[in-house]
């Protein structure tokens, strides 16, 4: 059931919003750095009806989405607030286009716009954590939205019913994930295979030196250069006690607890490209990490960055 909401939130208060969220060192002139004190008034932008300022230094003319994403955007204050808060929240395109009061379409490109920076901004950096453990999952993908000329290969493949382990060939893309017990940050990463190499890198990437690695007994972790302990999920084995403690800590429960909360993300879109997945899996390793919304997220979220000029 939808629940329209376009017209509960109040636009003087979104637009504070989005200037705190937006700006949080304060609003430049995005020519020269002016700040907004040292600007006048101009006019109001008939389709956003946001103020548009005028810099006495140089010149030059700027609003609230000036150097962001939404810059040139007509959309008002309180579509981009909502529409922030639906693609964080993960909430389906269709639905949350209802509600709102824009197109499908529109919602999509912005969702898609937004997310590719969400993906830019996934940190590179290793995990700090003492133990962390990783693992893989397969998720169900296609074509869709791109022409199709060869009937033999259809836009969205029945991927789950096919042998062995998922590749970005047969359309059941790999996640690989890792996750540290201590600080519960994790890092997600489509692959286009689970070979050796592909996992070790991945290890390797997210992970310390010295920390110890939990993951299964799948043989492409075989290698890598970490203390490692394994369960063998293939006899029933979750957990183990490997020193007599009493305490079972030779396990992957996290990370399959993480690979829940993706499954239950991941559904309500009802079918996805295969080269937009990554997209999605950054909002939710976002949403793991972060938990709450935060200025510096949305700050560089919004960033304009070059690949957009």
């Amino acid at each position: 059931m939808d629940f329209p909401i376009i017209e509960l939130p109040d636009p003087d208060e979104c637009e504070a919003w989005l200037e705190k969220h937006f700006h949080p060192e304060g609003q430049r002139c995005p020519h020269c750095q002016a700040s907004r004190e040292e600007s006048h008034f101009f006019r109001v932008n008939q389709g956003s009806r946001l103020c548009v300022y005028r810099c006495q230094r140089c010149e030059g003319i700027y609003n609230l989405y000036s150097n962001t994403v939404f810059a040139e955007s007509q959309l008002t204050p309180v579509h981009v607030v909502l529409l922030l808060r639906g693609v964080s929240q993960g909430k389906p395109s269709n639905q949350l286009a209802r509600e709102i009061g824009l197109t499908e379409k529109t919602v999509l490109k912005w969702r898609h716009r937004l997310q590719a920076q969400a993906e830019s901004l996934q940190p590179e950096t290793p995990l700090v954590d003492k133990e962390t453990e990783s693992d893989e999952m397969f998720q169900n993908t296609g074509e869709k939205g791109r022409e199709h000329f060869d009937p033999a290969d259809p836009p969205r493949r029945r991927a789950n019913k096919r042998r062995g382990r998922g590749t970005f060939a047969n359309d059941r893309l790999p996640i690989l994930g890792t996750i540290g017990r201590q600080s519960g940050q994790a890092r997600l990463q489509v692959a286009k295979d689970t070979t050796g190499q592909t996992l070790r890198a991945h290890v390797h990437q997210f992970t310390q030196p010295g920390p110890h690695v939990y993951t299964d007994e799948y043989d492409s972790y075989n290698g890598i250069r970490r203390t490692r302990s394994t369960v063998t999920h293939s006899t029933h084995e979750w957990a183990r006690d490997k020193d007599g403690d009493g305490i079972c800590e030779v396990h992957t429960n996290t990370v399959e607890g993480m690979w829940t909360g993706l499954r239950n993300f991941l559904p309500p879109f009802r079918g996805m490209s295969k080269h937009f997945l990554s997209d999605y899996v950054a909002i939710h390793e976002f949403c793991v990490n972060l938990k709450v919304i935060s200025r510096q997220f949305v700050a560089h979220l919004v960033r304009l960055h070059s690949f957009y000029c």
